[in-house]
């Protein structure tokens, strides 16, 4: 049998919300240290617990020099997987209007052929 598919929302409880990040937190933090290895980056995580408290988790270099090398960045350079998302957000909702106003064309000429078709149908009678 397969997993039970979660909803995404917050977890109201606070002892809850708390576990449920120890233990996503290890997790995480495991993912990005296989990225790290696999495709030879520089990552940095910083979290915040639900009570406050402060964990990070840097690859091979320190966190500071990671954080730095952002830092340095010019402004333009930064966030691009944000841009690249709301790229595609926007690409999506055009489609999907796209699509929308397609299969609004191909119901009118559903109609249109079947309204044909029982015209024909008494002109020939």
């Amino acid at each position: 049998m397969g997993r039970v598919k979660l909803q995404i929302k917050r977890i109201e409880n606070n002892t809850n919300r708390q576990v449920t990040f120890s233990k996503r937190r290890n997790g995480l933090i495991k993912k990005a240290y296989e990225l790290s290895v696999l495709c030879d980056i520089d990552i940095a995580l910083i979290m915040f617990s639900p009570s406050g408290r402060l964990s990070h988790f840097s690859g091979r270099r320190r966190i500071e020099d990671v954080l730095a090398r952002y830092v340095n960045l010019p402004e333009n350079d930064r966030g691009g997987v944000v841009q690249n998302r709301e790229f595609v957000i926007n690409t999506l909702k055009k489609l999907k209007c796209e699509n929308d106003a397609a299969a609004l064309v191909k119901s009118f000429n559903r109609r249109f052929v079947g309204i044909n078709n029982s015209y024909s149908l008494w002109s020939n009678a």
